[in-house]
């Protein structure tokens, strides 16, 4: 029992830590890379800029009360489905972009790059954004009109975020001009792509067929050794119509390493399939919600 809490507490401040790894590049994307340069990948964030350019305020404000009307929408058309943790998600990355500005006010781009600028930018805004959905969370913002977009008109999650960031890509061409909107609109689609490529990447692993003589010992080498489970499967050589178990693992990308290294040594005849997957859940590995 102890163990299980210990665990839980171990995967909560783990969580917290990556979450507030996100807000905190998201954050500093925003204030130091984009908001200087007047440009916007879409977004809460994006739109915050936009209306900064018209409203005698700064960035940090207008973001919180952005986010804040957002989910005010949200509980009203969408009801509770977005969850709390969006919520305060949200709220604490308006408050990091808005803390930035009182320490850090009214920051110089750091380079005429316009192109740097954006990837560098982007590049920030996209992992963060991927590190903080890869904890069953978002940042909340014109997430929310995506899900609205879903509720009555069926659109797909993606489609909709498309099309919200786009709006927003729009206003920021009428206020800054057409150059800065297309390199907006680059902008968009480096972070869409670079934010499923995170997600990915963090949850990446390894499904592993062993076929081997060493069927004990594999096993034995998996559970102890690396820590994860296994099934083992009736099978039937095709050829020699030999009939022995199959061990059925997945594990992360650093473990096979070891995992090969270990069947070759004990076994060099053993016959192993390994392919990649997306994601695993489960015991040992991520929870299926948040």
């Amino acid at each position: 029992m102890d163990k299980n809490l210990n665990n839980e507490k171990s995967t909560s401040l783990k969580e917290l830590s990556l979450i507030s790894l996100g807000i905190l590049m998201v954050a500093t994307a925003v204030h130091f890379f984009l908001v200087p340069s007047n440009l916007t990948t879409g977004g809460a964030g994006g739109l915050s800029i936009v209306l900064a350019h018209y409203l005698p305020f700064n960035v940090g404000p207008i973001y919180t009360a952005v986010n804040i009307i957002l989910f005010a929408v949200g509980l009203i058309f969408v009801g509770k489905s977005f969850g709390i943790k969006t919520i305060v998600v949200g709220m604490a990355l308006s408050a990091v972009v808005w803390l930035f500005e009182i320490i850090f006010p009214n920051p110089k781009p750091l380079s005429d790059n316009l192109i740097l600028i954006l990837l560098v930018g982007t590049i920030l805004q996209g992992a963060g954004v991927g590190l903080v959905l890869n904890q069953y969370t978002s940042t909340g913002g014109t997430d929310i009109i995506a899900k609205i977009l879903q509720k009555y008109f069926g659109l797909n999650l993606s489609i909709g975020c498309f099309i919200t960031d786009m709006i927003v890509v729009i206003m920021a061409g009428l206020a800054f001009g057409t150059e800065l909107m297309l390199y907006s609109f680059i902008g968009v689609l480096i972070n869409s792509v670079l934010i499923n490529t995170v997600i990915e990447g963090l949850n990446s692993s390894k499904m592993c067929f062993i076929n081997t003589s060493k069927v004990e010992e594999v096993s034995d080498f998996i559970i102890n050794d690396l820590h994860r489970s296994a099934n083992l499967i009736p099978s039937e050589g095709a050829y020699t119509h030999e009939k022995r178990k199959m061990i059925l693992t997945a594990i992360n990308n650093r473990e096979y390493m070891q995992l090969k290294a270990y069947v070759h040594s004990i076994d060099p005849k053993a016959f192993v399939v390994v392919s990649s997957t997306n994601e695993v859940l489960g015991e040992k590995w991520r929870r299926f919600i948040g």
